[in-house]
């Protein structure tokens, strides 16, 4: 009797990175790469030229590099190198600080500006992503605070675009490895240790942070919320009017190490 073999069909799946080499993007990267990773191509989009990860051999590495401040000014040249990717997810963990970009002008030009313009850029309606985007906690548009109050800016901007969109709501970023010096994260950091001991709410590794970012993407921003590993959409979040019927996730700092701990087997 002649036995018949079941074949695996391969899915062709591509993520597209913004922000490789930060406190989350770089290793996010390394997850996206990885011989674990549900992607085959790998797109990463950056400022400079860097060396290319250690990848498995699975997944197909490509790095782009723009000139973000021409994206910005809407440069055709600039725009049509995000053509033709087709995305399935897009992963977002670009940003600055006013210290880092030297005014608050540049700031909001960098850290919002910069990151709307990539992601229209991607956009393809016909060929619709997923958006996840690591933003901060306590981040809402409405906030006094201009780091807060851009990062909030930048989540509406990026759900009013994208018809699926997660944001990642991290408190204190455990293990972040800087190339800038940040006095503040130093001094605090005993601090959230001591606190992360009685409370999910304050920190989380940034591998854990890139690992909850891929795991999100897989599950979408509605099973996120069926299952509770999502918090509501607060009043205040504004969308543009031609936004109504988009999902939308926010995960906080506690669904991050849910999503990232073993499964407990009943």
């Amino acid at each position: 009797m002649a036995t018949t073999t079941a074949v695996t069909a391969v899915t062709e799946a591509t993520a597209v990175i913004l922000g490789a080499t930060g406190a989350v993007g770089t290793p996010l990267l390394g997850q996206l790469v990885s011989e674990s990773s549900p992607y085959t191509r790998v797109v990463s989009f950056a400022r400079r030229e860097h060396p290319a990860p250690p990848s498995s051999g699975k997944v197909k590495f490509e790095e782009v590099v723009v000139d973000f401040e021409k994206l910005f000014q809407k440069d055709v040249s600039e725009q049509a190198k995000f053509a033709d990717i087709k995305a399935d997810a897009v992963f977002i963990t670009m940003g600055t600080t006013r210290a880092a970009a030297g005014s608050g002008a540049a700031f909001e030009k960098i850290d919002r500006g910069y990151v709307l313009a990539a992601a229209k850029a991607l956009h393809d309606p016909k060929h619709p992503a997923t958006m996840v985007y690591c933003s901060s906690g306590s981040a809402s548009s409405a906030s006094r605070f201009p780091y807060l109050k851009s990062k909030g800016l930048t989540e509406e901007g990026l759900a009013s675009m994208y018809a699926k969109t997660i944001i990642i709501r991290p408190g204190f970023l455990q293990n972040a490895q800087r190339k800038e010096s940040r006095v503040l994260e130093r001094l605090s950091q005993p601090l959230f240790n001591l606190g992360a001991k009685i409370s999910d709410s304050l920190q989380a590794d940034v591998k854990d942070v890139a690992a909850a970012m891929v795991k999100a993407a897989q599950l979408g921003p509605e099973k996120l919320n069926d299952q509770v590993l999502a918090t509501p959409l607060p009043n205040n979040f504004r969308l543009e009017p031609e936004a109504a019927g988009h999902q939308i996730a926010i995960v906080l700092n506690n669904h991050i190490l849910q999503l990232t701990r073993p499964q407990q087997s009943s």
